[in-house]
């Protein structure tokens, strides 16, 4: 990637990644003073659950200029995969905030108190509910067209406060026709459902630290084969993340070709890949003569 590219890239992650913190301590510091206040304990969860997504932000902000820097002695492939890991660290927080929510409704659900909601934790809850689509598009947006994955996961986190967010709006409807278990039942969705993002966020992280195939071979082969000059074509590996790939081929040509001509033909195979799949950072192609 072009280093103008490049940069254009980190300035984009960061400038997105402050305005949601912005937004996502707002929203935090609102629900949990509030829920405090009503002692809502899944409004309490939803605050803290959305301040993580502040934190998340600090770690997208204190590791992009990382990511985003050239390849160097010690990182020849770049420095892609410390966003990669920064995405490990969502995962890994989303599973402690899960077992702190799970534990404290099972707590609460031996009470029978019923929180306090009035207007002010209507209001909180539907100005937070606006926020949260609109950081989640923004963010999922932003993340499709500056190729980042930290972005991309982050946005799906934001995401999950949307549900977050109806289910205490759901349990405040309970508080109101007097059913105390709906406000721990609610804070208990809520865990579950933190946990079931940290897993998924956990799994596509080791798939791109353990080198898991990013594109399907066939769907390589094809299309180097459709490259003029091409007899044939082996040992296609792909590694990285939807961003950042990396691929490696050997490829068959008639064995009298030239070495400028061969050449060529590699450009060529390398043009037709990087069109097809712009998340293609690096493109190696060994050239063979055809049955050698």
């Amino acid at each position: 990637m072009p280093s103008g590219s490049v940069d254009a890239a980190r300035s984009g992650v960061r400038r997105v990644l402050w305005l949601t913190l912005a937004l996502n301590v707002a929203v935090s510091l609102a629900k949990i003073l509030v829920g405090n206040l009503s002692r809502s304990m899944s409004m309490v969860a939803d605050g803290y659950h959305s301040l993580l997504d502040g934190a998340n932000n600090v770690v997208g902000l204190l590791l992009t200029q990382a990511a985003y820097a050239p390849p160097d002695e010690d990182h020849p492939y770049g420095h892609r995969k410390f966003e990669t890991a920064a995405t490990v660290t969502i995962g890994l927080a989303l599973l402690g905030l899960a077992y702190r929510v799970l534990a404290n409704a099972l707590v609460r659900a031996e009470t029978e108190r019923l929180p306090d909601i009035g207007v002010l934790s209507w209001t909180v809850m539907a100005v937070t509910l606006v926020v949260n689509f609109v950081v989640a598009t923004y963010e999922a947006r932003e993340g499709q067209r500056l190729g980042s994955p930290y972005l991309t996961a982050d946005s799906a986190h934001t995401k999950s406060d949307i549900y977050v967010t109806l289910g205490v709006i759901a349990s405040f409807a309970g508080a109101r026709a007097g059913l105390p278990w709906t406000d721990s039942a609610v804070a208990a969705g809520i865990g579950g459902f933190i946990g079931v993002l940290g897993v998924r966020i956990l799994v596509g992280a080791f798939h791109t630290l353990t080198d898991r195939a990013a594109i399907p071979s066939r769907d390589l082969e094809r299309l180097v084969l459709g490259v003029p000059g091409v007899q044939g074509c082996r040992d296609i590996r792909t590694r990285g993340g939807p961003d950042a790939v990396h691929v490696d081929l050997v490829a068959h040509v008639d064995g009298e070709m030239t070495l400028r001509a061969a050449h060529a033909v590699a450009d060529r195979i390398e043009q037709a890949i990087h069109d097809a799949h712009p998340g293609i950072v690096d493109v190696i192609v060994h050239v063979e003569p055809a049955g050698g």
